[in-house]
């Protein structure tokens, strides 16, 4: 594996300012897997899908994760609860068409608050089939009722109808990746900056990034920036049976919406990590990925997608590395679009089968988009172990 230095500084060799910002490439790199990635997301943050994960937890089990409410402190987490006005779904595809076949959907009611700050809510999981999980709507077989765990208590598992089991609560931040460092070396590639510096020069991190002696490493430390925030987590560990069969491949991806007097609103959406962050362009671009469904993609960001692409095979070339071909990178357009995580289910296989928590997505992703000229951003792994059982994500901070 290359080191950091050497890899942002090949980034540095070409000015790429013109290239990049000719397609208005803003908000590459400068957001968490899909942390904050719109304005339509801010609206609050408990609607805000951090990032979503399938991975196989025995031959015949699969355990899915959606996070939300990003880069909470501990001591905001004594406080922090599901929006009860919202609705949150887990939308699975079982035959390639990028439209749900089976949801399960989860609110949140009966609220309560304790004396020490904390508190815990019901939590009600719906399953739905068929044309009625490809709406958003409070629809479905009622699966699992239980009540959420209190930051700093014991963790709370309701018992799924039909195998399977559920959590709800917080939970530490289980993406990892140097955002900081990242941001500062985008705006100064896009500022016209070629100076490399080193890492860790605070020093010269402190120099606004479009002045004449910003240098392109400096504010790159290889430190976690999301170390020591917590989320808001969603767990299902259920039957592949009830997800479309061990052996078969599906899709799968989350959703949020918040009840208004004229239904549900969608906020949010997301399936694999950092698609919509990375490959759309404007907040307008954004918002709408968010608002569509993953049949609309190929459609609505395609176009986008190919011009990253294109813009960073550019400064691989120029970084003296092998770039790749249009025609490869319309397929890699094809294989990131739809934006569905796909899995084949009881497949222990890694990078694009599924997501696991340790999973570092930001190096394989970073690997792929780059024809393996940049393959880490020196932040391999969580700051707070995994849990061998359910629910796996680590207790919050």
């Amino acid at each position: 594996m290359r080191s950091p230095s050497k890899l942002i500084g090949g980034l540095g060799l070409l000015a790429v300012a013109g290239t990049v910002a000719a397609i208005g490439a803003g908000p590459l790199l400068v957001s968490g897997a899909d942390h904050l990635d719109s304005p339509l997301v801010k609206i609050d943050a408990r609607v805000d899908i951090t990032d979503v994960y399938a991975w196989r937890t025995s031959a015949s089990t699969t355990t899915l994760a959606v996070n939300v409410n990003p880069l909470t402190s501990p001591a905001d987490t004594t406080g922090a609860r599901f929006r009860q006005t919202a609705l949150y779904e887990i939308k699975i595809d079982t035959n390639g068409d990028a439209v749900a076949d089976i949801a399960y959907r989860i609110k949140f009611s009966g609220f309560t608050r304790f004396s020490d700050g904390t508190n815990n809510q019901i939590f009600t999981v719906k399953r739905a089939v068929g044309l009625a999980a490809r709406r958003t709507e409070w629809t479905g077989a009622t699966v699992a009722v239980g009540r959420t765990s209190r930051y700093g208590g014991g963790t709370r598992i309701a018992a799924v109808t039909g195998g399977g089991v559920a959590f709800a609560g917080p939970r530490d931040d289980p993406f990892f990746f140097d955002l900081v460092g990242f941001k500062h070396l985008k705006s100064r590639v896009l500022a016209g900056r070629q100076d490399l510096g080193t890492v860790n020069d605070t020093t010269n991190c402190a120099v606004a990034d479009d002045d004449a002696s910003a240098r392109l490493l400096s504010c790159f430390t290889g430190s976690d920036t999301f170390a020591g925030t917590n989320v808001s987590s969603i767990v299902l560990k259920l039957p592949n049976a009830k997800l479309g069969g061990t052996g078969h491949t599906v899709g799968i991806w989350a959703t949020t919406a918040i009840q208004t007097r004229s239904g549900w609103q969608r906020i949010d959406r997301m399936g694999r990590p950092a698609i919509n962050t990375v490959f759309n362009i404007t907040d307008g671009e954004k918002d709408l990925s968010n608002l569509v469904n993953p049949a609309d993609d190929r459609s609505t960001m395609k176009d986008t997608t190919v011009a990253v692409l294109s813009a960073l095979s550019a400064v691989v070339v120029h970084a003296g590395a092998t770039g790749y071909t249009p025609a490869q990178i319309n397929a890699i357009a094809n294989v990131l679009l739809p934006d569905t995580l796909r899995i084949r289910l009881g497949n222990s296989a890694g990078f694009l089968n599924g997501r696991k928590p340790a999973d570092d997505v930001i190096n394989a992703e970073f690997s792929l988009v780059t024809n393996g000229a940049l393959t880490s951003d020196g932040v391999n792994a969580n700051d707070k172990a995994f849990l061998p059982a359910f629910p796996y994500l680590a207790a919050p901070h």
